[in-house]
């Protein structure tokens, strides 16, 4: 990776990766909308949900130490 390059790149229109672009906010939340529904899930959900439920879990649940 240069140090240009994104962890999760975009993507464009044709699937190719845009190593130089980072992932939109939008796309990741239509990425969570359609998941939600194909999953039968009633409810909204947001990238916030699941970086607090991360770190809840870790405090929680988590082994000691890890």
């Amino acid at each position: 990776m240069a140090d240009e390059d994104f962890l999760f790149p975009a993507l464009g229109a044709n699937g190719v990766l845009q190593p130089g672009q980072p992932l939109s906010h939008d796309t990741v939340q239509k990425w969570i909308d359609k998941a939600v529904a194909g999953a039968g899930i009633h409810g909204m959900f947001s990238t916030h949900c699941y970086h607090c439920g991360g770190a809840q879990y870790q405090f929680m649940f988590a082994p000691v130490g890890q």
